[in-house]
């Protein structure tokens, strides 16, 4: 395990106010999450596990669902948790309100700021300080491939999407599905992303900013959606509202050659007793291996009861061991740069390869764009794919429209 270098200095000041904590109270902290399936039930036993090695005491509270509303509700009313898992859009309320303690001490004597994405960094800190900790990172844009389909058909990975767009029609011909894609907006959303990433990076981020006019009616976000207007001739007709853990599994089982999801659909191919790069491959291509991420992060309301199980809750996430632990069982890459992966899939090995280029790394999303462009955003590349007679033009005018009515 390859640990990062820190100075003396550092690790007696760490020591010094672990001394100091342990001798304020017991370091109890109650931790809200919606992770309940026995993955993300495994992911948090590692962080807990690690954290009570170190003294810490865990105290569950998981509620399923995507809301995070069991949490705010607490937090408003007085009655905080010491840690929730949230997203930085939920940090900028609960920030203004003064509900929220920082962590600047652990961040600082960590270096924090130099281990994480600048993006990544930025979504945890306002005004100077630190108020979460990000627990991973997240590829939204990879190509799963099944091995055998791609062999089988003398099929190689695909350099641009010429190669892409040829190497489907010769699996169609072989009577296989080409992609499996789940037909949910947000599913949809994702393979759009991809495309865009692939072919404009430039107009990826310049559609998040000030600037997004220019953007969206360049001749990258045209020609995106015109890759991705041609991709609907290769998926099948059992695709409007698939989930996306059955694309996975049409992979898996050769039923269709590829699909585009998150690395979290590396659970679906382990459940299914396959291993990256055996039975299935990952890509990040074709035509740009840039990575769009996206993460999970615990922010830490106040609370003086659990203050001292905060800061060493704090520390202990960003660990290299516990980065390792987690995202082994998560599926997901470790949200710092520097952490040695070695142990961990081929496909994890492979982006965190990329990811040390930082011209290859761009934000998801959720980083940057409001919820409420974000939807709608959604919703206009979910309508273009279901209508097969739209023009690419009809999605640069809907998502335009659609920015425009949003802040």
């Amino acid at each position: 395990m390859h640990i990062y270098a820190k100075s003396a200095l550092c690790g007696l000041t760490a020591l010094l106010v672990s001394t100091s904590v342990r001798a304020q109270d017991d370091l109890s902290v109650e931790v809200y999450s919606n992770w309940v399936s026995g993955g993300e039930s495994a992911a948090l036993n590692a962080i807990a596990s690690a954290f009570e090695a170190k003294g810490g005491k865990w105290i569950d509270f998981a509620v399923p669902g995507d809301s995070v509303a069991p949490a705010i509700t607490r937090i408003v009313a007085g009655d905080p948790m010491g840690a929730a898992k949230m997203q930085s859009t939920d940090l900028d309320e609960l920030y203004a309100a003064g509900l929220m303690a920082d962590i600047d001490q652990v961040a600082a004597d960590n270096n924090w700021k130099d281990r994480l994405a600048d993006f990544v960094w930025n979504s945890i800190t306002r005004d100077g300080h630190v108020y979460g900790a990000p627990i991973n990172s997240q590829s939204e844009v990879w190509l799963w491939y099944n091995k055998k389909v791609f062999s089988d058909l003398g099929i190689a990975e695909p350099q641009s999407y010429d190669d892409l767009f040829t190497g489907m029609d010769k699996i169609k011909e072989a009577g296989i599905i080409p992609l499996a894609v789940g037909g949910q907006d947000w599913q949809l959303a994702i393979l759009f992303y991809k495309v865009l990433a692939g072919v404009a990076p430039d107009v990826y981020l310049q559609m998040q900013g000030e600037n997004y006019e220019a953007a969206i009616n360049s001749d990258g976000f045209k020609q995106a959606a015109e890759i991705f207007g041609r991709l609907r001739d290769y998926d099948d007709e059992g695709s409007p509202g698939r989930q996306w853990n059955v694309a996975v599994n049409m992979v898996a089982t050769g039923q269709a050659a590829m699909m585009v999801m998150g690395d979290w659909a590396k659970g679906e191919f382990t459940a299914a007793g396959q291993t990256a790069d055996v039975e299935y491959g990952c890509m990040l291509g074709p035509q740009n291996d840039a990575i769009i991420l996206t993460g999970d992060m615990f922010l830490f309301p106040k609370d003086d009861a659990e203050r001292g199980g905060q800061l060493l809750l704090a520390q202990t996430m960003l660990e290299p061991e516990t980065q390792v632990a987690f995202n082994i069982a998560k599926g997901s890459m470790p949200a710092t740069l520097d952490t040695d992966v070695s142990q961990m899939d081929a496909c994890t090995q492979k982006a965190m390869a990329v990811l040390q280029d930082p011209a290859k790394r761009l934000p998801g999303l959720s980083y940057v764009m409001s919820p409420d462009r974000r939807t709608g955003l959604q919703d206009a590349i979910g309508q273009f794919w279901s209508d097969d007679s739209a023009a690419p033009e009809s999605l640069v005018s809907s998502v335009l429209s659609t920015f425009q009515s949003t802040n």
